[in-house]
């Protein structure tokens, strides 16, 4: 069994009182006792082995070895156990100074040691005791009776191994119990700490999200107009003038709606975001979504199929934003193609779905023919929102070298309630 490690320093104010209290209270018995020798109040037996001055010497000792019952538990308890004996077999087994210091021995011992550790050191101590006790009261030139013999010896036992031994199994199952709830708090802290990472981390990848479609979408229509302003601005004029209010108007709708989202991470509601926001994302809005392409220059076709049904508030905002995406993918990859979306409303779920047509043919060269660069966040986001409202989401080209996106949300059963009101 490998040597148990020192205990660390007391921590508290007058630790080392606490190391050193112990053995001056052995070494005041010591003193104590031979006082009381000195003033006559001890009636010593004239045939004691030893004089009350070796006595109290070996009370002594016992303090002296009581300050390394830190370091060396095992040691120390046996050194002031085999004093004990000395005493009680030098006083017919009746002289009991010894007794606190083999007390506080065989409590440091079980704390360092543990009960099962300690229970052998504990069995030949009291073996010994008893014995060594037994047969000098037993032997002393004025025997006690066995029955009181008996009654001493256990009491003495009860009192020097027992009751230590069990006050220190108490103390150390108190502070394991300490220790363990401190380290379920240390374990719910971290806990904690970690969800609310996990949670600021969603947070930011819903923000990105978010503002990856509100600016994406804004700034793709800006820069279409842009180019088909500048594209028309020697030929149609008025058209041309029209294009360019489409882009103030598409600058100030995306500064408000990135002004609203920024403001969520800010404590002042009452920021005023210097314009209207768009208004909250959903299924019935598309139609809105393409002709605000339209009046960019886009040819954007919808249909909706089947009878529409409001869906939860996460669901329509995927929904939403995959067609946001879609268009502004189509515009920004395939500038020109004819885009197609349908909103299908089925029994138990709904399936919107973006298909646009290859780039048209333009002048080489032409403004129009400029392919704005893409992201990677596209995609990704149209998935994770997919994702987090249960849904299924396809992309990737058709045969004609277009694309498609089609996303199937499911919808929320229809309540009674709701059944009849419609």
């Amino acid at each position: 069994m490998p040597a148990p490690a020192s205990p660390a320093p007391d921590p508290r104010p007058g630790g080392a009182w606490y190391l050193v209290l112990p053995p001056l209270v052995v070494a005041a018995v010591a003193a104590g006792y031979l006082g009381a020798d000195l003033a006559g109040a001890l009636d010593e037996p004239s045939d004691a082995a030893l004089p009350t001055l070796w006595q109290a010497a070996l009370v002594t000792a016992q303090a002296v070895a009581l300050l390394w019952r830190n370091r060396m538990p095992a040691a120390v308890f046996t050194a002031v156990v085999a004093l004990d004996l000395v005493l009680l077999g030098t006083s017919d087994g009746q002289l009991g100074i010894g007794a606190l210091a083999v007390m506080i021995g065989g409590y440091t011992l079980t704390r360092h040691r543990g009960v099962r550790a300690a229970v052998v050191w504990l069995l030949a101590a009291a073996g010994a005791t008893a014995i060594v006790g037994t047969v000098a009261m037993l032997a002393a030139s004025a025997p006690l009776p066995v029955l009181t013999v008996l009654v001493v010896c256990v009491a003495r036992l009860a009192l020097l191994y027992v009751a230590p031994a069990a006050a220190a199994d108490y103390v150390g199952g108190r502070q394991r119990l300490a220790r363990a709830l401190e380290e379920r708090a240390d374990l719910l802290e971290r806990e904690r700490v970690e969800r609310a990472a996990r949670e600021r981390q969603a947070e930011r990848v819903g923000l990105a999200r978010e503002l990856h479609d509100i600016a994406g979408h804004h700034l793709t229509g800006i820069i279409v107009s842009a180019q088909a302003a500048s594209a028309l601005a020697e030929t149609e004029p008025q058209r041309a003038r029209q294009m360019m209010r489409a882009v103030q108007d598409d600058a100030r709708t995306a500064l408000a709606d990135l002004r609203r989202t920024v403001g969520l991470l800010r404590e002042d509601d009452d920021h005023d975001a210097g314009g209207a926001p768009s208004p909250q994302p959903a299924i019935e809005r598309i139609p809105t979504l393409a002709e605000q392409a339209r009046a960019r220059g886009q040819q954007v076709e919808v249909t909706v199929r089947g009878d529409e049904r409001r869906t939860g508030v996460l669901a329509e905002t995927a929904a939403y934003r995959m067609v946001q995406e879609s268009l502004a993918n189509a515009a920004r990859h395939a500038p020109g193609a004819a885009c197609e979306v349908t909103v299908a409303f089925g029994a138990d779920a709904v399936t919107i779905e973006v298909h646009n047509g290859p780039p048209a043919a333009v002048a080489v060269g032409s403004d129009s023919a400029r392919r704005l660069p893409g992201d990677a966040y596209g995609l990704a986001g149209m998935a994770e929102r997919a994702g987090l409202v249960g849904g299924d989401l396809t992309t990737g080209p058709t045969s004609d070298g277009g694309w498609r996106n089609r996303l199937t949300v499911p919808l929320a059963p229809v309540s009674a309630t709701e059944a009849v009101d419609g």
